[in-house]
């Protein structure tokens, strides 16, 4: 919240009702006809379907889905807000390896019996990690199964102080990824050894005598510094008299791809989170396409890489394809698609507080009979996804959810199978109506309520 008092220590504390009439009492058609519930499950299921390999950033799935949006997009006669393109491009810093550009030896070493094994690169063993020291030889080096729990320990600290080696099986999403040469996001971590993947069945067993020691002997090339390319996908609907101000509309197309296996399971589908919001986002766009122009104009944007730290939308707020001062709100939508428990057609908006933003909404989708309710975590989360990319920038922005934070979240579970498609559907026509309330409204949603006095 400290930078909430710092954003908006400028603003003058409003009066609390909501600014500006409502203009869409008599308005243009729901686009009911448009935002069906075959409709909403088609787009949800293709977006988490296993093909997607649950579109991490970057990768092959993500590529395919802001291909399939911008196609989407396009037919429905949306326009491109960038000169010849539907894709909002941009870069993070990577590093490209090459398993096949290593050299393994390992020692085992049981009483005063050790035994040494040689491991053929990129066929025997595999680089998962970059390292900064590029060779040595080193005792004690950590060799477990990949599902062992203090290993998985050690990979989320990011322990780097000795080589460690990673069994898998073939099939097993760490070793395909990890195949030739490879690009991966991030830096080398100053000191960091290596992390190696090798497949299951090369290495003995201890079999009950006894804890084994192993050291290694490797060596690594040094790991090429890349720019890495991602895309934010970009539509815009042009408006009448108030053109040259636009609201927002977002939801994040990406998830976290592959990983350990649950229950035989490794692909992380991301069907709630966020395939729902990007569904969303996706129909919303046709139905007011396919109705007359609003008085703003709207802006319907896919983020990539908001689970690699809202990295996609803080491109696009530092480079943003209309001048950022236009922007007069952001709808951000996150994980509609799986209600608590009697809690169907309900939203919660995040930092409901900070303006007026959750007023205005409340009563525009209570003309689709969906009610804005409080939700626990609310206030916590308001800095949790892409919204708060905008809020940095002074804009009002706020997430709107439908859902819980479920036991399927980043597990292989999230998959489309388990969303709500009715409760999913009428939430989508009451954010259709949000939409318009906001991008025809005579006033936009004042600035916040907040001071520098709160916190």
């Amino acid at each position: 919240m400290r930078y909430l008092a710092l954003l908006f220590s400028f603003a003058a504390l409003l009066p609390a009702q909501t600014e500006g009439a409502k203009t869409v009492a008599a308005g243009p058609p729901p686009g009911d006809e448009v935002i069906t519930e075959q409709r909403v499950r088609e787009a949800v299921t293709w977006l988490a379907a296993d093909e997607r390999q649950g579109r991490d950033s970057p990768s092959p799935g993500l590529e395919a889905a802001a291909q399939w949006l911008a196609d989407r997009f396009a037919a429905a006669g949306l326009q491109q807000a960038i000169e010849d393109s539907w894709f909002h491009v941009y870069t993070l810093p990577g590093l490209e390896i090459d398993s096949g550009a290593i050299a393994v030896a390992l020692t085992r070493k049981l009483h005063e019996e050790s035994e040494e094994f040689e491991l053929e690169p990129d066929q025997d063993v595999r680089l998962w990690r970059a390292s900064d020291v590029l060779s040595g030889e080193q005792e004690p080096t950590t060799v477990a199964k990949s599902g062992d729990p203090v290993l998985q320990q050690m990979l989320r600290a990011r322990s780097g102080r000795r080589p460690v080696v990673i069994e898998v099986a073939e099939d097993h999403p760490y070793w395909q990824l990890a195949a030739g040469k490879r690009v991966m996001l991030g830096r080398r971590r100053a000191a960091a050894r290596p992390v190696f993947l090798v497949r299951t069945g090369l290495l003995p067993p201890v079999a009950g005598r006894g804890e084994a020691g192993w050291a290694a002997d490797w060596s690594v090339e040094a790991p090429e510094k890349v720019d890495v390319p991602l895309k934010n996908v970009v539509a815009l609907l042009p408006g009448t008299d108030k053109r040259e101000e636009y609201v927002v509309v977002s939801a994040h197309y990406d998830h976290v791809g592959m990983g350990n296996p649950v229950a035989g399971d490794a692909i992380y589908n991301g069907a709630d989170d966020d395939a729902t919001g990007t569904t969303a986002v996706l129909l919303i766009a046709e139905a007011m396409a396919a109705q007359p122009a609003p008085r703003r104009s709207v802006l319907f944007v896919c983020f990539s890489a908001e689970e690699k730290g809202l990295r996609g939308s803080r491109a696009f707020l530092e480079h943003p394809p209309v001048p950022r001062e236009q922007i007069v709100a952001n709808i951000n939508i996150e994980m509609i698609g799986r209600p608590e428990e009697g809690r169907r057609e309900k939203a919660w908006v995040t930092g409901k507080d900070y303006s007026d933003f959750a007023a205005i909404a409340a009563e525009a989708m209570g003309r689709k009979n969906i009610e804005v309710v409080d939700f626990a975590m609310a206030q916590r989360l308001f800095s949790a996804s892409d919204n708060f990319s905008f809020v940095r920038h002074g804009i009002v922005a706020h997430s709107v959810s439908a859902g819980s934070l479920h036991r399927d979240y980043h597990r292989p579970g999230d998959e489309a199978a388990k969303l709500d498609i009715p409760h999913m559907t009428a939430i989508i026509r009451g954010l259709c109506e949000f939409v318009r309330e906001v991008a025809e409204r005579d006033a936009p949603p004042p600035k916040a309520l907040i001071t520098g006095s709160r916190s």
